[in-house]
């Protein structure tokens, strides 16, 4: 009886990427685990494992060490969070392949992630620096106006860039004062409460400012460029959140995802309940979101030894 041939990985990879479109995973999910399989390509290529079928828990954890010493693309040492990023996608991918019948076993079932260090998050901005970058847009200009708005969704909400980016106008609803987050992370919906702050901006924006930037071209992004008819994109809205952090006098490495970090500390340290803060950004885990909890835990040790009275006592 002759052998069954082996299918070549890249076609292997193509069904399982069509699996995932099927399952309405993003494109940028995509093009992420895109690059992984390049990663993984390499590997396959060094040790000459061409079937599939020959893929052990050995040769996965043989992978695993040939990571460890690869530096990244751009040249730095890789980080536990980016090796588990890759065995993330070993663990999919090959679980795919055994429940498509292209392996008879699957090798990364007992494929153990990289312990990450518990790190907390870094240069959050104070109320008076967010307050700061925040008003620094001239609203006199319509481009002005509408970086304020988007300034002030980014500080308000919490929503990662991405979901910023994808927003559409539909997604604003100014009398329930609430932002609507589709396809987050996970491709998870969710619902995010808006500050008064963000509604009065964001009434005026989408009623006013907004169909001027468009000049009669149709569009359903919220958030418009300069190419009329076309979203934001990622790399602007870097630009915008860099150009106010300068204007408004602030030393400090601000971008987009900082927004996130410093919402989800300024709401902690008002006492908001952890619970509704870890429903707000999304979090899948609670663990997640305790990491600002700490951080405000640190600033309040900051605080009682700089101003206790029995502190002072030599």
């Amino acid at each position: 009886m002759k052998a069954e041939e082996s299918i070549p990985w890249d076609v292997l990879f193509s069904r399982y990427c069509r699996q995932l479109q099927v399952n309405n995973f993003s494109p940028r999910t995509l093009c992420t685990l895109t690059v992984s399989f390049h990663r993984f390509s390499e590997f396959l290529a060094e040790v000459n494992v061409r079937d599939a079928r020959l893929v052990t828990g050995q040769t996965l954890s043989d992978f695993q060490v040939w990571l460890y010493y690869q530096p990244t693309f751009r040249g730095t040492a890789r980080t536990p969070a980016s090796q588990n990023r890759l065995m993330a996608f070993i663990k999919t991918f090959f679980a795919f392949l055994h429940q498509e019948g292209h392996i008879p076993t699957n090798p990364a079932k007992y494929v153990k992630y990289g312990k990450e260090p518990d790190s907390l998050p870094k240069n959050v901005l104070s109320a008076d620096e967010a307050k700061k970058i925040v008003e620094a847009p001239d609203l006199s200009t319509l481009y002005g106006y509408r970086d304020r708005t988007i300034l002030e969704v980014l500080y308000g909400t919490g929503i990662r860039k991405a979901e910023l980016l994808n927003l559409n106008v539909q997604d604003v609803d100014l009398e329930e004062g609430i932002l609507y987050v589709r396809r987050g992370k996970g491709q998870k919906d969710r619902v995010v409460p808006l500050t008064q702050l963000a509604c009065k901006f964001l009434e005026t924006y989408i009623k006013s400012i907004r169909l001027d930037l468009l000049r009669g071209e149709q569009s359903k992004a919220l958030f418009v460029s300069r190419r009329l008819g076309y979203n934001l994109g990622i790399n602007a809205l870097g630009d915008i959140v860099e150009r106010y952090t300068k204007e408004a006098g602030v030393e400090k490495k601000v971008t987009p995802h900082l927004w996130r970090h410093t919402c989800a500390t300024h709401l902690l340290k008002n006492n908001a309940n952890l619970r509704h803060v870890q429903e707000m950004l999304g979090h899948k885990s609670l663990s997640t979101t305790e990491r600002y909890l700490r951080l405000t835990i640190a600033d309040l040790k900051e605080a009682h030894a700089k101003f206790h009275p029995r502190e002072k006592v030599v």
